[in-house]
């Protein structure tokens, strides 16, 4: 039966919808026409041909995000990124570059209450920002308070965990209770590598359980298996426990867990951040090595000194006078002369040195090295390669290799381009790590009765507390005077505040820089300094040092 009369036959189609049916199909047919391999497309879109030349071999599967990312894979990832995170410099180059504009000297915090949902007046709501803030200022400045290794404050533990989720794919952290004698607080934070989540080696995944991940019916994460030690150190312990991300009777965050990207809808697990760009990294790491090899063969100078057969043979003695000893694995193993004896000779072993002076034996001839090092086509090829890799890890060449020397309107382009990158991985920071970190804390300032939150166990009230403004440092200036302006401009038409521009220029809080200011006027004022405020110099005695300069004096 052939395909239409089966459409019809079961779907008991009137007349009019049988015509309608095929007049389809013939269209269909119409459309597909003859094809033939190598002068056309067989399908509509061009990338999905299974008989262009160029598609031939292109294949890949479609699977889920557990099958496009198995766990042997991941691993390899992983590995192969620290290793290169370790070893190449372009790769450190990347991954520290994205932790130091991102992070800085950290992503500090600044609390926002929402007064109007909780009834609060602005001087009510500007008191209790200042309180969380100093009550969270004890917690993140102190190793003591906030690390459970005691070593790292909470800024440089933000470091650390994006390092790691660029390096690894993701990072977790555990909050454990652990008050020490001095303390004030209990809450800890302990960063757990990702090898250390996962399956012990005779547990295989199932629907519910992927990569040490436990979800529930809708795909959220709702267990971690993590291992007591490090599952390829078999000198730590193996023991794996399963900890719940959620805490049962509060639903407060128990782990965090820091993922690279989530690139997918139902993804757990992440990807390194140098993982598209592993096998560029790798080739352009040797060649590299090859070309600062070959240049500094080329760079060494050294003598070979031929003697004549009639001389006397016992005046002096075969082989090297004098050659130097190196363990440099990159100096060639190989002969540099040759002889026409058909025996072994000494001469046979001499390899370049720096400053070397041999001896040859009688018949020995020096082989010519052509000096053609450095390569001058090595920096154009090796900033071409780094263009592509800047963009698949969205940071511009010219920072990548700490090089400017376009035009002011060139490199300002890279920067605009590079703060939206760092724009979207301060929130990416900020949602998975700092701003639950955070609420936990907040959560015992509350508990302990350090602060007074009325309706705290309200979720909605809660919310409102522990609302807060994450801001990191700025990217920098190319021009001073135009930034300068630019933030004066953003505050008078009432796009921004002092608050955030201060915060954004320097990181401190502007209640700490305004007193800092106020009390610099009046010892100025005092001492009979004047004062520069405004463009112009103000007398000790003027009334308002503070006033714009007006035009009409």
């Amino acid at each position: 039966m052939g395909l239409f009369q089966r459409l019809t036959s079961s779907s008991g189609l009137d007349a009019r919808r049988e015509e309608l049916v095929r007049q389809e199909l013939d269209k269909l047919a119409e459309s597909q026409g003859t094809t033939r391999a190598n002068t056309g497309s067989e399908t509509r879109h061009r990338g999905a041909s299974r008989m262009i030349r160029s598609m031939l071999s292109w294949l890949p599967g479609l699977g889920s995000p557990k099958q496009d990312t198995p766990t042997g894979e991941r691993e390899t990832l992983i590995s192969r990124s620290r290793d290169a995170y370790r070893n190449h410099m372009l790769a450190r180059a990347a991954v520290n570059r994205a932790a130091t504009n991102v992070v800085g000297m950290g992503i500090t915090v600044r609390p926002n209450v929402d007064g109007a949902a909780l009834g609060l007046s602005d001087e009510e709501a500007d008191a209790l920002n200042d309180q969380l803030a100093r009550g969270f200022s004890l917690w993140a400045e102190n190793p003591a308070e906030c690390d459970a290794e005691a070593s790292l404050d909470f800024y440089m533990l933000q470091r650390l965990a994006l390092i790691s989720a660029l390096v690894s794919g993701d990072v977790f952290a555990s909050t454990p209770d652990d008050q020490l004698p001095g303390c004030l607080f209990g809450t800890k934070l302990q960063l757990v590598e990702a090898e250390r989540v996962g399956n012990p080696l005779s547990v295989r995944d199932t629907p519910t359980e992927i990569d040490g991940i436990r979800v529930n019916g809708l795909g959220r994460p709702t267990h971690v298996r993590i291992c007591r030690g490090y599952p390829s150190d078999h000198t730590t312990s193996q023991e794996w426990d399963w900890h719940a991300i959620f805490g049962s009777r509060t639903g407060r965050r128990r782990i965090l867990q820091l993922m690279n990207e989530k690139g997918r809808p139902g993804q757990v697990r992440g990807v390194p951040y140098l993982a598209p760009i592993l096998e560029a990294l790798q080739k352009l790491e040797r060649f590299t090595q090859a070309e600062l090899t070959a240049a500094v063969i080329s760079a060494m100078f050294t003598v070979a000194i031929k003697h004549d057969p009639t001389e006397d043979p016992a005046s002096y003695s075969p082989g090297p006078m004098w050659t130097e000893d190196s363990d440099d694995p990159n100096k060639p193993e190989r002969p540099v002369v040759t002889s026409n004896r058909e025996e072994a000779s000494d001469g046979d072993n001499l390899t370049l040195g720096e400053g070397a002076v041999w001896d040859l034996e009688e018949g020995a001839e020096p082989v010519p090295i052509s000096p053609n090092r450095p390569n001058a086509q090595f920096d154009p090829f090796f900033v071409a390669v780094v263009k592509e890799i800047g963009a698949a890890l969205e940071q511009p060449s010219e920072v990548l290799l700490m090089h400017f020397s376009t035009s002011y309107t060139a490199a300002r382009a890279a920067f605009n381009q590079l703060w939206k990158f760092i724009k979207q991985r301060r929130h990416h920071l900020t949602v998975q790590f700092c701003q639950p970190t955070y609420e936990l804390v907040v959560d015992e300032m509350v508990a302990r009765g350090m602060v007074d939150l009325p309706g705290y166990r309200d979720p909605a009230r809660r919310r409102a507390y522990v609302r807060a403004l994450w801001i990191g440092e700025p990217l920098g200036s190319l021009n001073e005077q135009i930034d300068a302006k630019a933030a004066t401009e953003r505050i008078a038409n009432g796009t921004s505040n002092e608050h955030l521009e201060t915060m954004a220029l320097h990181g401190e809080d502007w209640e700490d820089v305004h007193r800092d200011r106020a009390r610099e006027i009046r010892r100025k004022n005092e001492d009979g300094v004047p004062l520069y405020v405004g463009g112009q110099v103000h007398e000790p005695d003027d009334p308002d040092p503070n006033r714009a300069n007006d035009d009409t004096d």
